[in-house]
């Protein structure tokens, strides 16, 4: 990210962004109590910084195109660094983060088949240097992603506003039996949408070769299947939230969804999920300080239904987010 100075208005568009990342400007000036103009300016500069971006996603699990792992990998002394960025090259991964606690580098990685984890698991990660020892957590159930994460910036009000015209589902549900169909131009929409997330109908339509009337109606239809979701994605230091950590925990098998649940209605928690392996419940967490951390460790963690053990490790480093590796990174990657 460029460097950029961000103030309380910034922070609070960023935040009606998170509540609807398509919302209109004059929509965004209504939640803030600013005008339509003013936030266009704001939002242009935070987007040119790479400050903050739209992105459309194809969820996996409702398509049924492919399933979720968190992998935890501990590195020899000095190696993380080294072994996170050719990890972001790989297409699999959708986050990369170096850290300090336990582990060194956590990454979340997309898998089509058994074959295909193997694959990664047993032969392509392996072959980085200084991997000492891995640990591997499957995603079976998502209590919330950072699709519906409310850091608490706005009123509730003006969340539940902003929220309540989204067109794509912002919480989570139990996946579905079968895949929802998708044509060749449904394909070809969330591939533009991918790329950015606030394109208008018109500019959609002149990529995809049809009609804005055709490109807003088959987006929405994509969007209301749950096939199609859109996320506004940002760092929180940029909130204000400058320590960003990890937690798994293991949980009592009986408590694990209230567990979850509760922890999915938390502001601090950007994402929360059950998992298979060595813990059953993982997720990132944001907050403000050490001893906000401290704070939200001994009254929200220790306070778990259930809570039998949990691990923290603090994030040192995003190397990638949301598919893309880090604008500063970026250059290291081209080169040879």
């Amino acid at each position: 990210m460029n460097s950029v100075k961000i103030d309380e208005l910034d922070r609070l568009v960023v935040a009606a962004l998170l509540a609807h990342p398509r919302a209109t400007h004059a929509t965004i000036g209504q939640a803030v109590r600013s005008s339509e103009a003013t936030v266009s300016r704001r939002l242009m500069r935070l987007r040119r910084a790479g400050a903050v971006r739209v992105v459309g996603a194809l969820d996996s699990q409702i398509s049924h195109r492919a399933r979720s792992v968190f992998v935890r990998l501990r590195c020899a002394p000095g190696a993380a660094d080294d072994l996170a960025l050719p990890l972001a090259q790989w297409g699999e991964t959708g986050s990369v983060k170096v850290l300090t606690g336990s582990v060194d580098c956590v990454a979340e990685i997309a898998y089509t088949s058994n074959e295909h984890l193997y694959a990664l698991m047993m032969h392509r990660l392996p072959q980085f240097d200084g991997v000492m020892a891995t640990f591997s957590n499957q995603v079976i159930r998502r209590f919330s992603t950072p699709h519906g994460w409310n850091p608490g910036l706005l009123p509730d009000d003006a969340v539940a506003v902003l929220r309540s015209e989204r067109r794509d589902r912002w919480s989570e549900r139990p996946e579905p039996a079968e895949a929802a169909p998708m044509t060749e131009l449904d394909e070809q929409i969330v591939g533009e949408l991918i790329g950015d997330g606030r394109m208008s109908w018109q500019e959609l339509a002149v990529r995809c070769g049809v009609t804005p009337s055709t490109a807003r109606r088959r987006t929405e239809a994509l969007m209301s299947s749950g096939v199609l979701r859109m996320r506004t994605v940002v760092e929180p230091e940029v909130l204000g939230l400058t320590v960003n950590a990890f937690v798994w925990l293991t949980i009592n098998p009986t408590k694990i969804g209230l567990a979850g649940e509760i922890l999915a209605r938390h502001r601090n928690v950007v994402m929360i999920a059950a998992t298979t392996g060595d813990r059953n419940l993982c997720g990132e967490i944001a907050v403000a300080s050490d001893s906000a951390l401290y704070e939200f460790l001994s009254e929200t963690i220790g306070h778990l239904p259930g809570l039998i053990h949990a691990d923290v490790a603090v994030a040192l480093r995003t190397v990638k987010r949301a598919g893309m590796i880090a604008p500063e990174l970026r250059t290291a990657v081209a080169s040879p």
